[in-house]
C-alpha cells in the first residue's frame, strides 16, 4: 500500500516538475521575444498627444476674448474648415456674453439643410447649456449635425435656411415658396431590442407646416397637423425614423424652421417674426452655396479607379502620420513630392505615348524606370529624414519607411503622367478635422477627395462659372442687407476638406464671401478676419500651397 501511494506521489511530482519545466521555457522563449515587441510599439510607432477640438495651442481659443477686450463694437467673423467647428465659437461667444445662452436666431446660408441627427446622444448636453469643454468637443460629430445639436441644447430655436437656385429640383420646382414649420424635440420611452424587458429614453421630434405658407396651406379652417418620429437606430435623419404619435413624445423644448430660397430671400426676410425680442443673432455662411463639386469626377475623368485611390490612400496612412492642420500640410508636402519625383522619371521614358521623352537625354526603359525608382528609396529616406525629421513619419525604422516608399512609388509608377499630374493637385490630407471628436480614433490621410462621391450620395452636384459666383455674390448681398437685425457673430465654413466647394473657385468664393459681410456690416473689419487653424491649406487655402519640398528633392536626387 505504501508503495502504491509513494508510486502515484512520485508521478504526480514528476509532472508537476515537467510542467513548470515548460512553463519556464516557455517564459525564456518569451523573454527573447519581448523586447523586439518593445521596439515595434514604441520605437517603431510614434504614439503622439490627441488635441482637442481647440488644437494645439491656444490661437483660436485667445481669438474671441482678445477682441472683446478691445471694447470696439465690432462683430466677430470667423472662418472654420469644416461646419460642427463653429461650434465652438458659438459656445464660446455665449460664454463671453456677445450672445445669450440660449433661443438664439441663425440665418443658415447654404446648399445644405445640414439637419442630421446626431450620432452619439449620450455624451450630449441634451436640453441643457454645455458645461464643460468635453461636452462642446462630444458636440463635434459630423458636418451635418451641428444644428440640430446646437438646437437640442436650447442654444438656437430659430433658424431660417436660405438654399440657392441651383437646387430648385430637390425643392419641387418651387423656387418662390417659404415653407415655415413649427418644431417640437423631447424624449420617448422605447423597449431596447436585444433586451426586450429594459426600456430607454431616445430623441424624438414633431413638426408642423404653418398655415400662411405658400405651397403648403392647409384646407381652410382645418389645422395642419403634427407629424412626429422617433430617432432611427439605422438612419441619421429623423423623418425615416418610426412614426409615433404626438402625446408618445414627451416635448422638452420646442422652434421653429423657415426654408426658403434665395430667389425669394430677400423679401420673405422682412417679414419674419421674432418669438423674442432679446434674441441673439448668428449669420452663418456655407462657401458651398455658391457650388457643390466631387474631385472623385475629376479622377475619372483622367482614369483613375477608385481601387487605386484606395490603395495609395491606405499606403500614405500607413507611410504618414500627423496630428496638425500645420504638420497636414507638411506630410502633404512628402507626398507631392514624390509624385512630381516619377512624373520627371516618366518624362524620361522612352515611351514615347506620353508627349513628354527628352531629346537631350538617353530616354528610359520601363524597367530602368522601376529600378531608379527602387535603387534612389535609401536617398529619399536620407532627403526626408533631413528635410522633415521624423515629424510626419510614421515609423521611425529605415526598413519599414522603406517597405511603404516602395509600395507608393510602384503604384504611381502604373499611372500615366496626366494621371499623376491630377494626383499631385489634389495631394493628401486628413479624412477629417483635427477638431473632430472622432479623429483621435479614425483620422488618418487619404488623396484629398473628401467624402462627397458620386453614386454614393444624395447630394446635387453643380460645377458654377465664374461669371455665375459674380450673380449669386449680388444675390448675397441682397439678402444680407435685408436681415431684421445686425448680426451678433458671423460664422463662414469653406467646406473644401470634405469636398463639397469646388477647390478651384474656392478663392473667389471665400474672397466674395468675406468682402460681401464686410461692405454689408460696417462693424466687420475684413482685416481682423480669424481664420481657425484648422482649415485645410492654413488662411491661403489648399489651392496655394507650396511645392518647395518636391522642388528640392528633385535637386538632391539630380534629376
Amino acid at each position: 500500500m505504501l508503495r502504491m501511494i509513494l508510486g502515484r506521489r512520485w508521478k504526480r511530482w514528476v509532472r508537476l516538475m515537467l510542467l513548470l519545466l515548460c512553463l519556464f521555457l516557455i517564459w525564456e522563449y518569451a523573454q527573447d521575444l519581448l523586447p523586439s515587441f518593445d521596439n515595434m510599439d514604441n520605437s517603431g510607432v510614434k504614439i503622439r498627444k490627441v488635441f482637442d477640438h481647440w488644437g494645439k495651442d491656444e490661437t483660436d481659443i485667445n481669438w474671441l476674448p482678445t477682441l472683446l477686450a478691445k471694447r470696439t463694437q465690432e462683430i466677430p467673423l470667423v472662418v472654420v474648415e469644416e461646419h460642427y467647428e463653429v461650434l465652438k465659437y458659438w459656445f464660446q461667444a455665449a460664454d463671453l456674453g456677445i450672445i445669450p445662452l440660449s433661443k438664439n436666431i441663425l440665418i443658415h446660408i447654404d446648399g445644405h439643410v445640414d439637419g442630421a441627427i446626431p450620432f452619439d446622444t449620450d455624451s450630449l448636453p441634451v436640453f441643457r447649456y454645455p458645461q464643460s469643454r468635453q461636452e462642446i468637443h462630444n458636440m463635434m460629430q459630423r458636418n451635418d449635425m451641428f444644428i440640430v445639436i446646437a438646437a437640442l441644447t436650447g442654444f438656437v430655436n430659430h433658424v431660417i435656411w436660405i438654399w440657392p437656385s441651383w437646387d430648385v429640383d430637390n425643392h419641387d420646382g418651387a423656387e418662390q415658396n417659404h415653407l415655415t414649420l413649427d418644431i417640437e424635440m423631447g424624449y420617448i420611452e422605447i423597449t431596447v431590442p436585444e433586451e426586450m424587458n429594459r426600456h430607454k429614453l431616445d430623441l424624438c421630434a414633431c413638426w408642423r407646416p404653418q398655415e400662411s405658407d405658400k405651397g403648403t396651406k392647409t384646407n381652410k379652417g382645418i389645422e395642419a397637423s403634427w407629424e412626429c418620429h422617433r430617432r432611427n437606430f439605422s438612419e441619421i435623419e429623423a423623418q425615416d425614423g418610426p412614426r409615433v404619435r404626438r402625446e408618445q413624445c414627451k416635448i422638452h423644448s420646442t422652434g421653429v424652421l423657415e426654408i426658403m430660397g434665395e430667389a425669394v430671400a430677400e423679401k420673405e426676410l422682412k417679414k419674419v417674426k421674432l418669438s423674442g425680442q432679446n434674441s441673439g443673432l448668428i449669420l452663418d455662411v456655407d462657401e458651398d452655396f455658391f457650388g457643390c463639386w466631387s474631385d472623385m469626377i475629376t479622377m475619372e475623368e483622367v482614369g483613375i479607379n477608385r481601387k487605386d485611390i484606395t490603395l495609395i490612400s491606405d499606403i500614405v496612412a500607413d507611410l504618414l502620420f500627423s496630428l496638425t492642420a500645420e504638420e497636414e500640410q507638411l506630410a502633404d508636402g512628402v507626398y507631392t513630392s514624390l509624385v512630381h519625383f516619377v512624373i520627371r522619371l516618366k518624362a524620361r521614358s522612352c515611351d514615347t505615348t506620353n508627349g513628354f521623352q527628352s531629346i537631350n537625354k538617353d530616354c528610359l526603359t520601363d524597367i530602368e524606370v522601376s529600378n531608379y525608382l527602387i535603387e534612389n528609396i535609401p536617398n529619399i529616406i536620407m532627403f526626408l529624414q533631413n528635410n522633415v525629421g521624423d515629424a510626419v513619419l510614421r515609423f521611425t525604422d529605415p526598413k519599414q519607411v522603406g517597405f511603404y516608399l516602395q509600395s507608393l512609388l510602384l503604384v504611381l509608377n502604373s499611372l500615366s503622367v496626366k494621371q499623376l499630374k491630377v494626383l499631385a493637385d489634389l495631394g493628401i490630407c486628413f479624412n477629417m478635422s483635427p477638431s473632430s471628436l472622432y479623429f483621435g480614433n479614425n483620422g488618418q490621410f487619404q488623396v484629398c477627395y473628401g467624402d462627397n462621391i458620386p453614386n454614393n450620395t444624395m447630394v446635387t452636384f453643380h460645377l458654377p462659372t465664374e461669371e455665375e459666383i459674380i450673380t449669386r455674390t449680388v444675390s448675397l448681398k441682397k439678402i444680407l442687407s435685408s436681415l431684421f437685425q445686425r448680426p451678433d457673430l458671423v460664422t463662414v465654413c469653406r467646406s473644401v476638406r470634405d469636398g463639397y466647394t469646388p477647390k478651384q473657385f474656392f478663392n473667389i468664393i471665400e474672397s466674395n464671401v468675406l468682402q460681401s459681410i464686410a461692405l454689408t456690416y460696417r462693424s466687420v473689419q475684413y482685416e481682423n478676419v480669424h481664420f481657425d487653424t484648422s482649415l485645410l491649406g492654413g488662411k491661403i487655402g489648399w489651392s496655394h500651397r507650396s511645392n518647395t519640398l518636391g522642388h528640392r528633392l528633385l535637386q538632391y536626387l539630380s534629376l
